[in-house]
């Protein structure tokens, strides 16, 4: 699409490569499941998910409908909040609230919503995902955040999820997974 930037590498490398270094970088335990990174979004009408998606981007709310349909276990999604960074002011993030996130349950459905986040990058136009205290951008090298002095800061309590953003909806739009 012109004026829109591209993702450089192939989806493969999204589904893929991408999970396979948040894993890594995170140092995951040896019995998560890397399979869960070729779940893609199923191609049926998304209804309004479990946040409140006023002031969110179209690409973001994509996200937040495909996230509350693939994992019903997740009752808060955050979207539009005052920040000193752009991605919430601007409705280009959605934090997904993780249930129990300091139980292994818990860490287990974030990774999980991390990779379906990773496996769905190029249809989300993903930039990045923040989980437990770690950056993972599209396109670079995950690394490990400063000290925020809080679960919630560091994101512990929820999944970061930051996209292109695609514009403000203008109503007419239909939200397929």
């Amino acid at each position: 699409m012109p004026g829109r930037r591209r993702l450089s590498f192939p989806v493969a490398t999204a589904a893929i490569g991408i999970p396979l270094a948040l894993l890594l970088a995170a140092a995951a335990p040896a019995e998560w499941d890397p399979s869960i990174v070729a779940t893609p979004v199923s191609a049926k009408m998304l209804m309004p998910g479990v946040g409140n998606e006023r002031g969110l981007q179209v690409e973001t709310i994509l996200a937040e409908r495909a996230i509350s349909a693939q994992f019903p276990e997740i009752r808060t999604i955050g979207g539009v909040r005052p920040d000193s960074m752009k991605w919430h002011p601007q409705g280009l993030a959605i934090d997904v609230g993780i249930p129990d996130y300091h139980s292994a349950a818990g860490k287990a459905l974030g990774d999980r919503i991390a990779a379906f986040a990773f496996a769905n990058a190029d249809r989300f136009h993903l930039v990045h995902v923040i989980w437990q205290q770690t950056y993972y951008p599209i396109g670079g090298k995950p690394h490990r955040m400063a000290d925020l002095g809080s679960d919630d800061a560091n994101h512990y309590t929820h999944v970061h999820i930051a996209t292109e953003g695609g514009g403000y909806p203008t109503g007419t739009e239909t939200y397929l997974g």
